[in-house]
């Protein structure tokens, strides 16, 4: 799911003059001109997080009319502590925006990807592994399988009724582990 990020890197636009937008900045924000200052030091500073795109170009428009230029960043949020990040242009179209942000990475791969340069190796890794899931699911198919057999052999089973206590146990956990073996292939 993409999201995206308004970054300030201290740029100003054409006509203004850094007193000017400080002042229309601390206006805007209705901060003191200490924080408003601080912004023009550490560079570059995310001012919204988390926004969509939409959102995003709309403030984006109102720091350009106080004299800030501002660019929108987007990225892909991933479960780990990774995220991947492309930079868009300040007068980048919705539709060229649409175009240039990468097709997402696998969770299961690890890899990341910072200003659209792709680690080599990811197809690879994901092929690999989808192997050993299917791989682990038929395992655990068999497990379930094979305790399903103990309980017929021990004394019988609840399929074929007047079940033990023993043939609730084998016959139980033997589908427990058939429909752990299924969901490990169908996920």
């Amino acid at each position: 799911m993409s999201s995206f990020n308004l970054v300030f890197d201290g740029t100003i636009s054409d006509g203004y003059q850094v007193e000017d937008v400080k002042r229309n900045l601390a206006n805007l924000f209705k901060v003191d001109a200490e924080k408003v200052d601080r912004l023009f030091l550490n560079k570059p500073v995310v001012l919204k997080k988390d926004l969509d795109h939409d959102s995003a170009v709309k403030y984006q428009k109102v720091l350009l009319k106080a004299g800030a230029v501002s660019r929108v960043k987007s990225f892909e949020k991933l479960p780990t502590s990774q995220t991947i990040e492309k930079a868009a242009p300040a007068s980048t179209s919705v539709q060229a925006l649409k175009q240039a942000v990468p097709p997402p990475i696998s969770k299961q791969s690890g890899n990341s990807v910072i200003d659209g340069a792709a680690n080599l190796g990811s197809e690879h890794a994901e092929e690999k592994s989808s192997e050993k899931k299917s791989g682990n699911g038929i395992g655990d198919i068999v497990a379930g399988v094979i305790l399903i057999g103990i309980g017929f052999a021990i004394g019988g089973s609840v399929f074929l009724g007047n079940p033990g206590i023993l043939d609730f146990i084998f016959d139980g956990l033997g589908i427990f582990w058939i429909g752990r073996g299924i969901y490990k292939m169908v996920r």
